[in-house]
């Protein structure tokens, strides 16, 4: 090569692009040119055979769905077509609901028996025959008073106070006892609840804490003279059965004997869990040569819940 020519080549291959023909297949088919070259290099023919399969399953599907939708479509329509015509005809027949209908089924008798009372217009009705009708009116003014009645009695029973007094002389004995003598003919001083009262028993009225107290005043006459100082034992007792009672809170006094008489106050109190329905009395046990005199309001009772 000469050195004209050496020089040309030189400035050619600094100036232009150097291009090299790589793996030309000349007798290429077409469609094999296209798969290769317009198809991603991952996806194959099985790919695609795939993809047109699915296709036509999804267009199958949403036919279904389609021909589906318009059968439930036409059953409604059917099933409205015919219950409303039956729901406008049960509204015909219905009778309506009158307040006169229901006091027919309200009898005035019915709402004595379970209420225990009957009230209209916030007045108590006593005499009830068999057929007379009450309104609504009548059974809604019969349960506000029932209601009253039992939140009032609940209210009393958990306030439940009272205050007895007595001018026994002591003379009787004690029920369960043979020398025990108790106080008895209490009579009731005040009260916030109603309570049972027999002779010489008072029975606590409600479960709860109880504060007692007893008050007696002894004025007696003492045949010996012996002694210058008598005992006397002054109790609270009580019994969840009514029988066998024992003390609840006890006071041992010892008093002087002036002129064969003698005289004293005794005051005990206790705080105490009682069951309702517990029996309560108070006893003196005291020698037999003192003899008990009257005494105006001589002995007292009293208890309250807490």
């Amino acid at each position: 090569m000469s050195s004209s020519e050496e020089k040309w080549s030189n400035q050619y291959s600094e100036n232009s692009a150097y291009c090299t023909v790589v793996n030309c297949k000349t007798n290429m088919d077409t469609n094999e040119y296209a798969r290769d070259k317009l198809l991603p290099l991952p996806f194959s023919t099985k790919d695609h055979h795939k993809t047109i399969l699915s296709y036509h399953k999804l267009k199958i599907s949403f036919m279904c769905m389609l021909i589906l939708n318009a059968l439930l479509l036409v059953v409604v329509v059917i099933c409205m077509l015919m219950i409303v015509p039956n729901i406008s005809t049960m509204d015909d027949k219905t009778p309506p609901h009158t307040s006169d209908k229901l006091q027919d089924h309200v009898t005035c008798l019915s709402i004595k028996n379970k209420l225990n009372r009957l009230y209209r217009n916030g007045q108590m009705v006593e005499n009830v025959k068999d057929d007379d009708k009450c309104s609504m009116e009548d059974l809604m003014d019969s349960f506000v008073q029932h209601v009253e009645d039992v939140m009032q009695k609940n209210k009393s029973l958990d306030s439940a106070a009272f205050h007895l007094v007595t001018n026994n002389t002591y003379t009787d004995r004690c029920q369960d006892s043979k020398t025990l003598h108790c106080l008895k003919n209490w009579k009731l001083s005040m009260n916030t609840t109603k309570i049972s009262v027999k002779d010489e028993i008072i029975e606590v009225p409600s479960s709860g804490p109880y504060f007692l107290y007893s008050r007696v005043v002894i004025n007696a006459k003492v045949n010996s003279h012996v002694n210058d100082m008598e005992t006397i034992t002054h109790s609270i007792r009580s019994s969840n059965t009514g029988h066998h009672f024992s003390d609840v809170e006890t006071s041992m006094v010892k008093c002087g004997v002036i002129k064969n008489t003698m005289s004293h106050i005794s005051y005990i109190e206790k705080i105490q869990y009682l069951e309702q329905g517990t029996q309560i009395k108070v006893a003196l046990d005291f020698p037999k040569d003192i003899i008990m005199q009257p005494s105006v309001n001589s002995g007292a009772f009293g208890m309250f819940k807490l």
